[in-house]
């Protein structure tokens, strides 16, 4: 028994021993490494995978309106080089940070609202991470009174070079040049910014207030005031049911869909609004490609997911196998919910992107789908019913609207110089030339003959040119959409040579050009039989 006894202490022992040691060796282990280490860290959180400068400054703008701030202003100043950026501010006019916010506010994962479900930010990290995916330094002031203001910052290269693992302690500094004079507020200044892309003064000026306006349009019909150099941002509504009132012409289609969803981990249920709208097809179909673009017309169909009164993702979401078409540029969906849902949503932390889960796919989808898809048959139509019963050829408004970027040709010109006053001259110089195109039999071999009336360029397509028999009215009497399409294309082209033809500048150069396009209708002919 005693054998036994002693046994067992001498195991016991030996257990405790091999306890101790491996609590020693795990002990070294983590003093020799840390589980971050904070100089490579650093590098490697610039690359958060921000979409561009609009979605980083877009966090600094949201710390604006948590602070309750009222005027949010974005300054952007050029470097030595030409006019790349080199150096942002951000000042609001808000409640301003204790020292001790202000050091947490650039720590990564600090916030006094961690996992909140009532504002904008959630995991304190979009302060730090958005700043140095743009730049190499940050620095901020803040203040609640206008005696007292606080400074810290981050480094990254100073954090690389000296081993820096803590946020600096906030200093109690003097009022920096750009003080704004506010009662109370925050300037976040982000320097030596080497990720700026674009970079240039010009690009950023045009880019980010669109990106902005989208972002906030909500918070900016709410009374938020946000500038960019001294220029205030406008609400830009991708439904076209808010903002500037002469492109504020969508229409709501129907009533918003409304998904009562259960909030996960409670016996709550939070609910999700979807809104459709569509755009006046007829009204707006003639706008030249360069407008439609700008107003975000042209590729600009999609789905925009609103958290909190602040867009998070853009996209073609909850869509099902509804492929994305140019018809679907006519039409728009926004999907609003609270945060209680983020996990359902998927929101990164960035809060530029979502992957929603198949358990919500499966509730909203189905639904959104059959409208998109009602949608996209609506606008079809419309197109067709235009291109089809419209009096004045769709090609006909294209080549209008295309005039205004050409020279006068020189036979317009010398005959608005011969009338008696010069107010009419002015006036069709800046409408430009309209056009003309007729069906009619001709004469000559002609494919087609083009002629000025006024400011009218006239051009009869040839009836009895084979082009005409074997090529134009065999597409014509398709009546598809596509076909449409390909006729459109047919008599742009035709108006283009007849304008190209009208713009000779002398007589000879005239029936040099009437020569040649006999020629090539002969040719045309021989080719197509």
């Amino acid at each position: 028994m005693h054998v036994r006894r002693g046994l067992r202490s001498e195991i016991t022992m030996y257990r405790d021993t091999s306890s101790e040691k491996r609590l020693s060796s795990r002990a070294r282990i983590e003093a020799q490494a840390p589980l971050v280490r904070f100089d490579t860290f650093i590098q490697a959180i610039r690359d958060s995978g921000y979409k561009g400068p609009a979605s980083a400054l877009a966090e600094l703008v949201d710390n604006a309106i948590e602070a309750g701030a009222k005027h949010v202003a974005i300054d952007l100043i050029t470097g030595p080089e030409l006019d790349a950026v080199s150096l942002i501010r951000v000042i609001d006019d808000g409640v301003g940070m204790s020292p001790d916010n202000l050091q947490t506010a650039l720590q990564f994962g600090g916030s006094s609202r961690f996992n909140s479900r009532e504002s904008l930010g959630r995991y304190g990290m979009g302060l730090p991470c958005s700043a140095l995916s743009l730049a190499e330094r940050v620095d901020i002031w803040t203040w609640r009174s206008a005696r007292t203001l606080w400074r810290s910052y981050l480094d990254v290269a100073e954090i690389s070079a000296r081993g820096i693992n803590a946020v600096p302690q906030p200093a109690r500094v003097s009022r920096p040049a750009a003080y704004p004079g506010t009662p109370s507020g925050t300037m976040v200044e982000l320097s030596r910014c080497d990720r700026l892309d674009p970079c240039k003064l010009a690009a950023l000026s045009r880019l980010l207030p669109v990106e902005l306006g989208r972002i906030f349009r909500h918070r900016l019909v709410q009374g938020i005031a946000l500038s960019i150099n001294g220029k205030a941002v406008e609400p830009i509504d991708p439904l076209f049911l808010t903002g500037e009132s002469k492109w504020a012409k969508g229409v709501p289609f129907g009533p918003p869909l409304r998904f009562p969803i259960k909030v996960p981990n409670s016996r709550r249920t939070s609910e999700v609004i979807v809104a459709f709208s569509e755009l006046p097809v007829t009204k707006w179909f003639n706008l030249a490609n360069k407008t439609k673009r700008q107003l975000g017309i042209a590729n600009g169909a999609g789905v925009s997911i609103v958290r909190l009164g602040r867009e998070v993702d853009y996209g073609w979401l909850f869509m099902g196998r509804k492929r994305r078409e140019n018809y679907d540029d006519w039409w728009r969906c926004e999907i609003r919910y609270e945060p209680t849902l983020d996990e359902l949503f998927g929101l990164t932390h960035t809060k530029q992107r979502i992957r929603p889960t198949q358990s919500l796919e499966a509730i909203i989808t189905p639904e959104t789908e059959a409208v998109a898809r009602t949608l996209n048959a609506r606008v079809r139509a419309a197109f067709l019913n235009l291109k089809t019963d419209s009096r004045i050829l769709p090609s006909e408004r294209r080549a209008g609207a295309g005039d205004l970027l050409l020279d006068p040709p020189t036979l317009f010109l010398d005959r608005l110089n011969a009338r008696p006053t010069q107010n009419s001259s002015s006036k069709d110089l800046v409408a430009g030339l309209h056009y003309d195109l007729t069906l009619k039999p001709l004469k000559t071999g002609a494919m087609f003959e083009a002629a000025l009336r006024g400011s009218t360029v006239e051009v009869k397509l040839n009836t009895r040119h084979v082009f005409y028999e074997q090529v134009y009215e065999r597409i014509k009497k398709q009546h598809a959409l596509r076909s449409c399409d390909a006729i459109t294309l047919l008599e742009l082209l035709m108006l283009a040579y007849g304008r190209a033809e009208l713009s000779a500048t002398s007589g000879v150069a005239a029936r040099h050009a009437a020569k040649l396009r006999s020629a090539w209708s002969d040719v045309l002919t021989s080719f197509l039989g």
